[in-house]
């Protein structure tokens, strides 16, 4: 669709390569980030790094140039919705981590046109959020995407868990952690996703899989790779489009 390489390529290739990282030394990632954003955003998100309040504050005004900027390139309009630092050429990470592109609060409106986006991709995030947020959210992304444009959404999958509490002594200790470690606040079985995301107005609703070699976007897939504790099966990966007008 938008890849020059087919995805069973590029699965091939580490989950992190590409990835945007500062150099060691104060002055040297202070140069990196100057260069990306302004000296002065970057001198802000230094500054949000020690106080998230100031960043939380300025982050929506001071990092809205960016976003206007990538607005205004030439697309495909990748964004890594709730993707803190991860950071690639191929998309904009929005978050409200000051090491991201853009400030973006998921559990608001999000600060981006209509039908604006080809791709959002959200890894991990929407079981930080009530249900009720996470309604919302899924919502905003129908909004922003246009016609035909697609949503990856991968999150920590109710079944696996409630499957390993039947099977494995262990299992009640790591449902619960599902539960209450990490910062959850809902876990969905992989039915519940699925209905929400069509009651919310996405259509060709399908399950995925960690890197997908059948999928467009399939290698965007990083999290057990960055947090070795959560291994690809313990999340559902699904993909969904907003209707073509």
């Amino acid at each position: 669709m938008f890849m020059e390489q087919s995805n069973a390529e590029l699965v091939k290739h580490p989950p992190l390569e590409g990835v945007l990282r500062p150099p060691p030394g104060s002055l040297a990632r202070l140069r990196h980030y100057g260069r990306r954003y302004g000296y002065a955003r970057a001198v802000s998100s230094f500054i949000g790094r020690k106080c998230f309040g100031f960043w939380r504050l300025f982050g929506p005004t001071l990092t809205q140039s960016y976003l206007h900027h990538w607005l205004n390139s030439r697309g495909p309009h990748i964004l890594n919705l709730g993707g803190g630092s991860v950071l690639f050429e191929r998309w904009l990470t929005a978050d409200v981590d000051p090491r991201s592109d853009v400030y973006v609060d998921v559990t608001r409106p999000l600060p981006l046109p209509d039908t604006s986006v080809d791709v959002v991709y959200s890894e991990e995030v929407i079981e930080h959020v009530s249900r009720e947020c996470g309604r919302a959210m899924l919502c905003e992304c129908l909004r922003i995407l246009k016609p035909g444009g697609v949503l990856r959404l991968t999150t920590p999958s109710l079944d696996y868990f409630a499957r390993r509490v039947l099977d494995i002594p262990p299992g009640t200790v790591e449902i619960n952690n599902i539960f209450y470690l990490h910062g959850h606040q809902h876990i969905y079985s992989e039915a519940d996703l699925c209905a929400l995301l069509a009651d919310v107005g996405f259509v060709e609703i399908k399950p995925s899989c960690y890197r997908d070699p059948n999928s467009h976007y399939g290698y965007f897939d990083t999290h057990p790779v960055r947090f070795t504790f959560a291994p690809p099966e313990c999340s559902q990966y699904w993909e969904a489009r907003r209707f073509h007008s």
